[in-house]
């Protein structure tokens, strides 16, 4: 922008060059839409190699040829591709997390479909930060290996709140973080006031005994912001405890948009109650910057005050058995070698024990514990050297001044319940534990035990047996339409589905995305009539187009899911990754075919092709794979399947028609500079400029013929081509040629024989 000047001295103004770089785009991502056993569905999903297939879809599968072709594509110098699942009748798994009071509060479901959900994990426990009001979530995932069950994946999220309006709302903190669940709120609305408790028993001399440098405090109230508040201006004249509760009840009411807050005083400890119910409710004291009175008086977490949200009770219930609290371990009565004794057992949907324990294991308290946390360590101990799985996996732990005690997760639907003097002084026998729940929640095929609602069992549903999974809908982008979601494909592949409703949706979609696909043909053709039968054939019309390539016939390669055992497979992914390969390695103008594209894997063809066979079928457009001593199986065609030599088409060679798309998609990106832009001659030589570049860089590179640029390529943006008519239609018209290479399909060499001439 010009300078404006108002002094005098130098002024320095930074003028941009209006020059525009034009990018191109990369050429060979490949798209893969088909069934796998496990992913999710109808969800175009990014990959950058198998590993990242295996961890997402679950790897190599009988009845996935997608999988199959995806391994094929890597394996042949592929680098990145888009994963559409289509499956029929797959299902999450999910599983219902009940509060204490046996409502479900929480559906956890697998983030994507298939029984790999069953195997889920789920721990809640109250270890956290606040443990009265939020909870951490454990999420494990196991799989088998060599016949055991073992951690695959794990995920631990904390701190969580069943408060919607908190910073860690369990629901968008789980959903946003995790990769292995969703969670849905049941948006239970809770009904308790929220509180806020003193840790310290004042007494009327505590409260005359407060200064200047002791009167201020911070409080919110229902999730508003923090706000001081002083409890007096000069002399103190607050004379006892319910003088004090008073004036800060009255203070904390006098705040914008808070009203009904009420205090009792319990012997000298003072609890304050919001006047809200619900999961929003809450009252919260904190420190203040200056003369603090917060830490005198107890009040708020950090100074030991014990702080209850309204969200609390919409909590899910803590995995394992919950003692009640021990507020002065001091006052506990514990003999030498007391017993807790630790019973395995089964519950029913309400919580009640079913039937008699499966394992008992009696751990006596010795030496008698001083403190919560030695009687932890004692129980630690007893359990993990029984010998026994369920305990000797177990956790025990204390959270707010309570023992928790959580079986192991080999057994997750069972429990554990306590008796025994230890037990009954721990606080751990029936009258006063809170809650016995299962070890763990489990997704799927977890039944209606205690805190747990049976949901729905995970399943890999079947391959698509309609056309309909494939194609999908647009507007729901659903089947190939999930590719909406993929920024830039350039190799589609549907891999051994020869539908031709299905090809033709997809063909039509490719032509869109100024993509190429590779199409498979139906795998009982296996013939040189049958072949040529499917190229001739005007019902399959609709599958010849510009943008599609076939080649016969299908390869054969070794199954790992069949020891090694050779399988035919279609050949989409293989020779997409062997577009990808050549592409890197010469440019996407070099034809994918020749001696340089051995198909890596391939051990046979389902059918061998001699020349003269390769001679009928190359002439109508479909490409040949063949074998060939020392170089072995390499792709030995280039053309469209509209590359018949009968439609003499343009678009003839694979390479030729790849260079046009690539040219367009990359112009059609770079440039967007020019959209709103003044429709006049310096905007027609920034277009000039930059598709110029762009043009003379692949004419260096070798993607054109000709000796010069001119003989190469024209680039043409002025006035003839763009008219006052166009300009009045806010139109700008860019003319772009080039002169593509064509591949050597035919070598011909003339051989002479000279003649013997004897000298005269």
């Amino acid at each position: 922008m010009p300078v404006s000047v108002s002094y005098p001295g130098v002024y320095i103004q930074e003028i941009p060059s209006g020059a525009r770089a034009i990018a191109g785009v990369p050429t060979s991502i490949g798209a893969f839409v088909g069934y796998t056993s496990r992913g999710p569905v109808d969800e175009a999903r990014q990959i950058f190699n198998y590993g990242d297939f295996e961890r997402t879809f679950g790897g190599l599968h009988v009845d996935s040829d997608l999988s199959y072709a995806v391994n094929h594509f890597f394996l042949n110098g592929g680098g990145t591709c888009w994963i559409v699942r289509v499956a029929e009748n797959a299902l999450a798994a999910s599983v219902g997390l009940e509060t204490v009071a046996g409502a479900v509060t929480l559906t956890v479901t697998a983030s994507s479909e298939g029984i790999w959900g069953n195997n889920l994990m789920l721990n809640v426990d109250y270890a956290t930060a606040d443990p009265v009001n939020t909870f951490n979530l454990s999420i494990t995932e196991l799989g088998e290996r060599n016949g055991r069950l073992v951690p695959l994946r794990s995920e631990t999220h904390r701190n969580l709140s069943m408060n919607d309006r908190a910073a860690t709302y369990a629901r968008e903190v789980v959903n946003a973080a995790s990769d292995l669940v969703e969670l849905t709120d049941a948006n239970l609305p809770g009904t308790e006031n929220a509180t806020a408790t003193s840790s310290v028993t004042l007494t009327p001399g505590d409260v005359t005994g407060l200064t200047e440098d002791t009167r201020r405090l911070n409080v919110s109230v229902d999730g508003g912001p923090v706000t001081e508040i002083r409890l007096f201006d000069g002399a103190n004249e607050l004379v006892d405890v319910d003088a004090l509760g008073g004036r800060i009840e009255t203070l904390i009411n006098a705040l914008d948009g808070v009203a009904g807050v009420t205090h009792t005083n319990d012997a000298g400890v003072l609890t304050f109650v919001s006047g809200t119910s619900g999961r929003r409710s809450s009252i919260s004291f904190r420190n203040a910057a200056s003369q603090n009175a917060a830490a005198l008086l107890g009040l708020g977490v950090i100074n030991g005050g014990r702080e209850v949200a309204g969200a609390q009770e919409t909590r899910p219930a803590a995995s394992g058995t919950t003692g009640g609290r021990i507020d002065d371990f001091a006052a506990v009565t514990i003999s030498d070698n007391d017993p807790v004794n630790v019973q395995l057992v089964d519950l029913d949907a309400a919580g009640a024990v079913v039937g008699t324990p499966v394992e008992t294991l009696a751990i006596p308290l010795t030496p008698v514990p001083t403190s919560l946390g030695q009687a932890r360590a004692q129980i630690q101990a007893g359990l993990a050297g029984s010998g026994i799985a369920a305990f000797a996996g177990a956790r025990v732990n204390v959270i707010d001044d309570a023992l928790v005690v959580t079986p192991s997760d080999a057994v997750p639907s069972l429990g554990f319940t306590f008796s025994g003097a230890g037990a009954d002084a721990l606080n751990l026998s029936a009258a006063d534990v809170d809650f016995v729940n299962i070890a763990a929640y489990q997704p799927g095929i977890g039944q209606s035990k205690a805190a747990q609602a049976a949901g729905t069992g995970g399943s890999d549903g079947i391959p698509p047996t309609s056309a309909a999974f494939y194609t999908g809908n647009r507007v729901a982008k659903t089947g190939l339409y999930a590719l909406e979601d993929a920024d830039n494909i350039n190799i589609m592949a549907f891999p051994g589905n020869s539908d031709i409703a299905v090809l033709s949706t997809a063909i039509a979609y490719a032509e869109e995305r100024r993509s190429m696909i590779i199409v498979d043909i139906d795998p009982l053709i296996d013939s040189l009539d049958e072949a040529r039968d499917w190229a001739t054939d005007a019902a399959n019309s609709s599958v010849k187009s510009t943008n599609s390539v076939a080649y016969f016939p299908r390869v054969r390669l070794a199954d790992p899911l069949q020891n090694g055992r050779l399988r035919s497979f279609p050949n989409s992914g293989l020779m997409a990754g062997v577009w990808a390969r050549t592409d890197n390695q010469r440019g996407i103008w070099k034809a994918p075919a020749g001696i340089e594209t051995s198909l890596n894997g391939v051990q046979a063809l389902d059918y061998v092709l001699s020349d003269p066979e390769n001679g009928v079928l190359n002439p109508l457009g479909l490409n040949c794979l063949r074998s060939f001593p020392v170089y072995g199986t390499v792709s030995w065609g280039a053309r469209t399947l509209v590359g018949a030599d009968a439609r003499a088409s343009e678009w003839k060679y694979i390479p030729v028609r790849r260079v046009a798309l690539y040219i367009e998609e990359s112009l059609y990106r770079g440039t967007q500079f020019a959209v709103f832009e003044p429709n006049d001659e310096p905007l027609w030589s920034q277009i000039r400029l930059a598709v110029g570049s762009f043009m003379n860089g692949l004419f260096r590179q070798g993607a054109f013929q000709g000796a010069s640029p001119k003989d190469a390529y024209f680039v043409k943006c002025d006035a003839t081509t763009t008219t006052q008519a166009d300009i009045d239609l806010g139109i700008v018209n860019i003319q772009v040629g080039f002169a593509p290479l064509k591949p050597a399909e035919f070598v011909v060499i003339s051989i002479q024989q000279i003649a013997d001439q004897s000298p005269t």
